[in-house]
C-alpha cells in the first residue's frame, strides 16, 4: 500500500468521499460506509460497519494500544444538499481540483476533516506506531438533521470513558472548544374562526400571536447570556404560518423558534420558563390554546481549556489560549457528551464559512496539514507505548 500521507495519495482519497452522494436527506450514507471499511480493510485496521436501516450506517474502527487511555476521532458522514447548476461553477460531486482547492459537497463540512482523521489512523497503523492507549474513530450517519447515528452509537456504547473526543467540522485549521446549544421549538395558537367583517365572533389567532412574539423577545432579553469563548445567547422567530385568506379570522397561528444558548443556560429550564410565561398569557385570554412541540434539542459544549487535550492541540498548532474559540454551529458533540464529559476538541481543514455554500471546496495545504495534527495529536495525547 502506498504511503496514506502522500499528497497523490491523501489528494485521491477525499476525492473518493466527495464524489459519493451521501447528501441529507434522504443520505444514503451506507454508500460512504463501504468506502471506508475497504479503506480500513486495506490498512489492516479492524472495523465495523453498523447498519440503521439498508441505505445508511455507521462506521467504527479501532487501532489497539497499551489501553491506558482513550481517544475518539468522529465525523459525520452526510451532507447538506447539493447545489444547482445555476448556482456554482463546479459540479457538486465532480470533486474537481483547481489551483489549491478541491471543490465539492462536503469539501469543507466535512469529508475533509473525515478523510484527514482517517489518513492519520491509518499512518500510525502503516508506520508501526503503537499508541499507550486506544485510538477509536466513529463515522456518523445523519449528524445534519438529527444526529440518528450518534443517537445510535449512545445506545450500544458510552462515551464517557472516553478521555477525549476530537470532532473534525470545518474551524480553518484552528482549535475551537465548543459551540453554542440549539433548541428549536414549534408554538402554535388556536383561536376561532369568522368572517372577516364580525372579527367581533372569532378569536384571532394571528393576532394573539403578535403578544406571544413579543413576549418572547422580552423573555429574551432577561435570560440573554454572554460567554467568553461562545459568545452571547439568543432567540429568533424565523417561521410564521397562519391564515385562511382575507376575509376570514384566523384560528390558528404557528411559529418556529430558534434558540441559541451558552453555558451556564439549561434547556429544560429554559422550556418551562417559557411554558410559563404561556400560561400568564392564557390567563389574560383564557380563549386561546396553546401547544408548544420541540423540534430539536442540542446542548451546549464547552471543554476547559486546561484539559490536556486542549492542551496537547495548541501545542501542534502554536495557538495561545487568547485564540481560542467556539465555533457557530452546532455538532454531533451535543449527543455524545454527558455534562462537559468526555472533553471535546473540534478542529478541521475546512472554513466554515464555506458550509452548505455553493461551490463549497477546501484548501489542499490545509487538508494535508490537518493529517499531520490528527496523527501528532494521537501520539501526544496517548503517548508511545514503552517497548
Amino acid at each position: 500500500m502506498r504511503d496514506v500521507r502522500s499528497r497523490e495519495y491523501a489528494v485521491s482519497f477525499l476525492q473518493k468521499l466527495i464524489a459519493t452522494d451521501t447528501c441529507n436527506p434522504p443520505g444514503n450514507e451506507h454508500r460512504l460506509s463501504l468506502v471506508l471499511e475497504s479503506f480500513l480493510n486495506e490498512t489492516g485496521i479492524p472495523c465495523e460497519v453498523v447498519p440503521l436501516d439498508r441505505t445508511r450506517s455507521n462506521v467504527t474502527a479501532e487501532l489497539k494500544g497499551g489501553g491506558r487511555k482513550q481517544l475518539m476521532f468522529c465525523g459525520h458522514m452526510d451532507t447538506v444538499s447539493p447545489w444547482s447548476a445555476s448556482a456554482g461553477h463546479y459540479t457538486p460531486h465532480g470533486a474537481d481540483i483547481s489551483g489549491n482547492r478541491i471543490y465539492g459537497r462536503g469539501a469543507s463540512d466535512m469529508k475533509s476533516g473525515l478523510a484527514a482523521m482517517l489518513l492519520a489512523m491509518a499512518s500510525l497503523r502503516q508506520d508501526g506506531i503503537r499508541l499507550d492507549g486506544e485510538l477509536l474513530f466513529l463515522a456518523t450517519a445523519g449528524e445534519e438533521v438529527d444526529s440518528c447515528g450518534a443517537r445510535m452509537y449512545l445506545d450500544h456504547h458510552s462515551t464517557r470513558e472516553l478521555d477525549g473526543l476530537v470532532i473534525g467540522e470545518p474551524t480553518s485549521g484552528k482549535v475551537a472548544l465548543g459551540h453554542k446549544g440549539a433548541l428549536w421549538l414549534r408554538i402554535s395558537l388556536y383561536g376561532k374562526s369568522a368572517h372577516g367583517s364580525m372579527p367581533e365572533f372569532g378569536l384571532n389567532a394571528v393576532e394573539g400571536m403578535m403578544e406571544l412574539i413579543a413576549l418572547l423577545r422580552s423573555h429574551a432579553l432577561e435570560w440573554k447570556t454572554d460567554h467568553p469563548v461562545l459568545g452571547t445567547g439568543s432567540l429568533s422567530v424565523n417561521m410564521i404560518a397562519g391564515g385562511v385568506q382575507t376575509n376570514v379570522i384566523p384560528d390558528r397561528c404557528a411559529i418556529d423558534v430558534d434558540i441559541r444558548t451558552v453555558p451556564p443556560q439549561n434547556h429544560a429550564s429554559l422550556l418551562e420558563e417559557i411554558e410559563h410565561r404561556l400560561l400568564e398569557l392564557k390567563k389574560l385570554n383564557p380563549q386561546y390554546r396553546y401547544e408548544i412541540e420541540q423540534l430539536l434539542d442540542r446542548s451546549p459544549v464547552h471543554t476547559d481549556p486546561n484539559e490536556e487535550l486542549i492542551a496537547a492541540a495548541l501545542e501542534i498548532t502554536g495557538q495561545s489560549r487568547g485564540e481560542l474559540k467556539g465555533v457557530p454551529y452546532y455538532t454531533d458533540g451535543s449527543v455524545l457528551h454527558h455534562a462537559g464529559k468526555p472533553p471535546i476538541l473540534i478542529y478541521g481543514p475546512g472554513d466554515e464559512k464555506l458550509a452548505h455554500q455553493p461551490d463549497e471546496w477546501v484548501d489542499i495545504d490545509a487538508y494535508m496539514a490537518s493529517i499531520t495534527f490528527y496523527r501528532e495529536l494521537a501520539i501526544r495525547f496517548l503517548g508511545l507505548e514503552q517497548a
